[in-house]
């Protein structure tokens, strides 16, 4: 740019010099002189044209260095808030990626017992949940209502195990919604991805537990969620739903 503006000013020079040439060399036949007085007036008539034109170019040539200028600070600023928003979501991974090996390491030691017509049996992991999801259905089948499940629930839960799952779970999903907000510059689609990998890294089994607490438990993380419509909504694009028992 620079370039094409320097060339124009010598354009302009060699047009303005070859004008006042071809009219007093070529048509009027005048001779090159050497008196001083001459050149002085002659230099002042070029100067007199070339001033204005030369100071225009100048201003064109400010202008467009100050738009290149401002696009460049543009540039750095959107530079600046990708680096912000970068370091951000890199704290923000370590904390989600922390609390999921939380999560992993308190459902290892989940365990329940579960009172039998004469006698009580504890299963762990895996076995727990499904246990509870098999107890749930008997309920269903003999005609059992939320109150009734719920109940049987908090009296199964004395240790707290399925309140300390819904708990942690709980944690992850506000990190996710309090940390990626839009004023941290964050969109609802880095928040989706994040309740996706969430659910991802979950175990099935835990997973289950956790949408059991969400609809049975009397407890304001189960509130919590519920209410949380962006969860709730990625939660039924991966086949889950809140009420399913």
């Amino acid at each position: 740019m620079i370039y094409r503006y320097t060339i124009l000013a010598l354009l302009l020079i060699g047009i303005v010099i070859g004008i006042y040439v071809f009219q007093f060399y070529v048509i009027l036949g005048y001779k090159i002189s050497n008196k001083p007085s001459d050149w002085v007036d002659f230099s002042d008539f070029v100067g007199g044209l070339l001033g204005p034109l030369l100071s225009f170019l100048s201003f064109v040539l400010l202008l467009h260095s100050l738009k290149q200028q401002n696009k460049a600070n543009t540039i750095l600023i959107e530079e600046a808030k990708n680096n912000r928003k970068n370091e951000k979501f890199r704290v923000f991974e370590t904390h989600f990626f922390n609390l999921i090996d939380v999560q992993r390491a308190s459902f290892n030691s989940f365990k329940i017992s579960i009172d039998y017509v004469s006698s009580c049996t504890e299963f762990n992991h895996v076995d727990g949940v499904i246990h509870i999801e098999d107890y749930i259905q008997e309920l269903r089948n003999q005609g059992a209502d939320d109150d009734v499940i719920t109940q049987w629930l908090d009296e199964l839960d004395r240790s707290e195990k399925i309140y300390n799952t819904i708990r942690i779970f709980c944690n992850i999903v506000k990190v996710i919604s309090e940390r990626l907000t839009n004023d941290n510059g964050f969109s609802l689609n880095d928040r989706r991805q994040q309740y996706h990998s969430l659910i991802s890294l979950t175990e099935f089994s835990q997973l289950r537990m956790v949408l059991i607490g969400i609809q049975f438990l009397d407890c304001p993380q189960a509130q919590w969620l519920q209410n949380n419509q962006e969860f709730v909504t990625v939660l039924k694009e991966t086949g889950l739903d809140i009420g399913l028992y």
